[in-house]
């Protein structure tokens, strides 16, 4: 699963073991622990990606081979492809743009989306 935390500061993408299912579950039981409101609603996220980047045309030939609704590509500019993943939100209310969202996809996407990312994360550190 992966799982996309939309914060103040930015966008962190993690790659967990765990099933939407049970994690989900676990967040609800927080809420209901510490009478917290919650928001939880399937929806589509998004984020950016260099088109340059190494890996990039794997995926979009992975994509071509495994039709999914669940993962698109959209050509931004001349520099970033958007990724846009369906999957669940879940945050304090249904306006708040800070919070968590979850997708599950086949092994092998999961593995190179968040490859992908983890590499621009490498090089906005260098750019810092």
């Amino acid at each position: 699963m992966l799982k996309l935390n939309y914060t103040d500061y930015g966008l962190f993408l993690e790659q967990v073991t765990a099933s939407l299912d049970a994690v989900a579950i676990q967040r609800v039981m927080l809420a209901v622990n510490v009478g917290e409101t919650l928001h939880l609603e399937p929806g589509r996220a998004a984020f950016l990606l260099p088109v340059e980047l190494p890996g990039i045309t794997q995926l979009e030939s992975m994509l071509r081979t495994n039709t999914t609704d669940a993962i698109a590509l959209a050509p931004v500019d001349d520099g970033f492809v958007e990724v846009s993943l369906k999957g669940t939100w879940i945050a304090n209310s249904a306006n708040d743009e800070s919070g968590t969202f979850m997708t599950a996809l086949a092994p092998e996407s999961e593995l190179l989306i968040y490859q992908l990312w983890q590499v621009t994360q490498r090089q906005t550190a260098y750019l810092m």
